[in-house]
């Protein structure tokens, strides 16, 4: 029987981990405890895959255990008390007249450390705020400065799409979006069209990046002298359609003789670059 292990996510879209189940079975929506580098969480496994199937150098730990109904229940307790500390940290906050938006806060399941996450446009002294909370709840605290990207996945939003946004729902990393990448796409560079919830360029521009830049290979670029096939016609690229494969070129060397026709980039030629 081969080896298996089982891919754990500690937040909806977060990391993936590997982890050895032991002696245990586990199903896709099981939950376990496992020991992280912030402590006992509890996670959801996400994958059950063969070991030998993973790269060499992947990181494999063990589990602590499966979760239980009484774990589960408890961590709804430890849930309510991470907003309570939510709520204690923002109004210290604003007595300190630290310039910080706080938006969560999280303990881990064995209560050892409690991470603030915030956002901030320019540095922040909170080593003050910090003490205090060590102070209050005898227990290891990181407040935690996070990007607008992940500011939207702490809370539901809709993109311009209609679904909720990816960050939200499966994205894990984010690749750089370029305006390069929206030109490359012939998007006309409109900030307020391109741009996400986060105000940030939209990540599914970077979804089709690879088969826009195969088909641009295929395409001869605006400005670009042109001979139909089919009648020998030579005429200049105005525009190009890179999903469709297609040009639009035009004819005639004056304004009374200028006429336009599209073509398949199958149907036409030109000296390669």
């Amino acid at each position: 029987m081969e080896e298996l292990v089982i891919g754990v996510r500690f937040k909806r879209t977060g990391k993936l981990y590997y982890f050895d189940p032991l002696k245990y079975t586990f199903n896709l929506g099981d939950n376990v405890i496992a020991e992280t580098e912030r402590g006992k969480e509890i996670g959801r496994v996400v994958k059950i895959l063969e070991k030998k199937s993973l790269p060499s150098e992947t990181e494999i730990n063990k589990i602590v255990r499966p979760a239980s109904r009484k774990d589960l229940e408890e961590q709804k307790d430890i849930d309510k008390q991470a907003q309570e500390a939510l709520t204690f940290c923002r109004e210290e906050a604003k007595k300190q007249g630290l310039n910080m938006k706080i938006l969560s806060a999280e303990y881990t399941f064995d209560m050892s450390k409690l991470t603030i996450y915030f956002v901030a446009e320019e540095r922040v002294d909170f080593r003050e705020l910090v003490k205090l909370l060590a102070s209050k709840y005898k227990i290891r605290i990181e407040l935690r400065q996070i990007g607008p990207r992940d500011e939207v996945k702490e809370f539901a939003n809709i993109g311009m799409c209609g679904k909720e946004v990816c960050c939200r729902t499966f994205l894990q990393d984010f690749d750089p979006v370029t305006i390069k990448i929206a030109k490359e796409q012939g998007l006309q560079i409109n900030m307020s069209k391109l741009s996400g919830v986060c105000g940030k360029l939209m990540c599914c521009l970077k979804y089709e990046e690879e088969a826009y830049k195969e088909n641009l290979e295929k395409l001869p670029k605006i400005g670009t002298n042109v001979t139909v096939k089919e009648n020998k016609n030579t005429g200049k690229v105005t525009n190009v359609d890179i999903l469709g494969l297609k040009v639009r070129v035009k004819f005639g060397d004056t304004k009374e003789d200028e006429y336009y026709e599209t073509y398949k980039v199958d149907e036409i030629d030109w000296k390669k670059e």
